[in-house]
């Protein structure tokens, strides 16, 4: 009984002084706060305050770096793309210098065609004797060649003298006949994209002419063909990569022709006129819509309309057989057949020929010279006519045998221009003013041109043309009827016969001088 007393007396005092501790924790607390003097608080404001400092002059410091850093990454990209540009200005003068040469070149080498024999055969540029140079399969020809004669020189085995030999001539004839097939097909191409060229230039031709004798007006008329002479100079851009914006239409379009202005080239350039023909198609979309602008201001008529939209598109076609063509080239599974067989065939009779020429005591240079040049010219027969086929197959290369596409832009251009500054034809005053002098006008230049045959030069009101006897006496008066009932006579004989044979010659004459201006 007094244990338990005793115990619980011991619990209330540990309560009674756990109660006093807390409360004096608490007051503690309460006056810490206030408490300025106290030397652990002073530390900490101090340490506080240096953190602070120290952290707002590193944030300072690293904001002045990245600053920096922009700066100069801004230069030096600046930098990198002035020199981008600068390399891309020279790499772009360079390919249009070339340009030109080539051009010079081409239209120099389409001359030389009708000069004498030994003239022709001296050249060397624009044949085929500037790429055999470089052909391995002809160096490797002639060395199996000369290295069959020295072995033979020595004596070879007494089996290759049984080897026929024969066989190789039918293997020959077939390559042959694979060699002129693949050229044929190549030429045909060949021209044909130098008629859809020409169809190209033609239609440009026949939208001016048409635009300038229907009177549309200026203004209309020389937009159309601006865009349709930059359609026709943008289709090449993105057909070969000969002719690329930077270096080609870059030029023609700003420093020579104007056929853009810089809002409608960065339109073009925003296409990527590099890949593909869209941006030659976008120019046709422009001349058809100023078409149609044109009709719908009624500056032009219906029909005209109809007629230009109709060349606009023929235009469009032309170009676009360009790219069909470049879209399905000679199939490369015959190109490498024939490139097969001319591996296996002229090393092959190279050592044929070598074999053939004699052995041991039978060997003399003579024969190893002319067994030499047999072996030499089927080379050259062989790997020129493969040559030729690859060179005319794709005419809108960089090659000297392709087509003047520089030559076809800049003279449908200024022809064009010229078909749209063209004049009304010169007239007297008076003739404007009287109808009567007009027709007489007319009928006076019919008198006095030459003869178009007796047959033709009476009897009706248009046979007006003087005979040879006529043109001596001076140009005969009236409407031809009284000539009817004369006769040519010449010492007492019909000369008729005379003047038609001369009327035919001057015919003959005139269609052959006529005919060289006939493109």
């Amino acid at each position: 009984m007094q244990g338990d007393t005793n115990s619980t007396t011991n619990n209330n005092n540990n309560i009674i002084n756990h109660d006093n501790s807390s409360s004096s924790f608490n007051n503690v607390n309460s006056n810490g706060g206030n408490n300025s003097n106290n030397p652990l608080v002073a530390s900490l404001n101090v340490v506080g305050d240096a953190v602070a400092k120290t952290t707002g002059a590193a944030v300072k410091t690293t904001e002045a770096a990245l600053k920096g850093t922009v700066e100069t990454t801004k230069s030096a990209t600046h930098t990198v793309v002035s020199c981008l540009q600068g390399g891309n200005s020279n790499d772009a003068d360079k390919r249009w210098k070339e340009l030109q040469r080539l051009e010079k070149k081409r239209r120099a080498i389409l001359k030389r065609t009708e000069e004498p024999f030994w003239k022709t055969l001296l050249y060397w540029d624009g044949t085929v004797l500037s790429h055999l140079k470089m052909d391995s399969v002809l160096w490797l020809t002639m060395g199996l060649y000369v290295l069959m004669r020295v072995a033979a020189r020595e004596g070879l085995p007494d089996f290759v003298s049984s080897l026929d030999t024969g066989r190789i001539t039918i293997v020959g004839g077939f390559l042959t006949f694979f060699l002129v097939f693949y050229v044929n097909q190549s030429h045909k191409r060949f021209f044909g994209l130098y008629g859809h060229s020409m169809a190209c230039k033609g239609r440009i031709f026949d939208a001016a002419t048409l635009a300038r004798s229907c009177h549309m007006p200026k203004t209309q008329a020389l937009r159309l063909i601006r865009y349709m002479n930059a359609a026709h100079a943008a289709a090449y851009v993105g057909l070969s990569s000969v002719y690329p914006s930077s270096g080609y239409f870059d030029r023609v379009c700003f420093e020579q022709f104007k056929l853009l202005t810089p809002e409608e080239k960065q339109r073009l350039d925003e296409i990527n006129m590099d890949a593909g023909g869209s941006a030659y198609r976008e120019c046709i979309v422009w001349a058809m819509l100023e078409v149609q602008n044109a009709k719908d201001q009624q500056l032009i008529d219906r029909e005209l309309a109809a007629m230009l939209r109709d060349l606009v598109l023929q235009l469009r076609a032309q170009a676009g057989q360009l790219y069909n063509a470049a879209d399905l080239p000679v199939p490369f599974f015959y190109v490498h057949f024939i490139c097969l067989l001319t591996l296996l065939y002229l090393p092959l009779f190279a050592v044929i020929q070598g074999i053939n020429a004699g052995t041991g005591d039978e060997c003399h240079w003579v024969v190893d010279v002319v067994a030499g040049l047999v072996v030499f010219v089927q080379a050259i027969f062989i790997i020129g006519l493969r040559i030729v086929g690859q060179k005319v197959s794709d005419p809108y290369g960089d090659d000297l045998v392709d087509l003047s596409v520089m030559f076809f832009i800049q003279f449908t251009w200024m022809q064009s221009q010229r078909v749209l500054a063209s004049h009304d034809p010169p007239r007297r005053r008076e003739e404007q003013q009287q109808d009567g002098d007009e027709e007489e006008t007319e009928l006076q230049l019919a008198r006095e041109r030459i003869t178009i045959g007796a047959a033709w030069d009476g009897g009706t009101e248009f046979g007006l043309g003087s005979s040879n006897d006529t043109k001596k006496k001076g140009p005969a008066k009236g409407d031809g009827k009284d000539n009817n009932d004369q006769e040519d006579t010449e010492g007492g004989r019909d000369t008729s016969g005379e003047d038609d044979d001369s009327s035919n010659a001057s015919m003959e004459e005139q269609m052959r001088f006529g005919s060289h201006e006939v493109k």
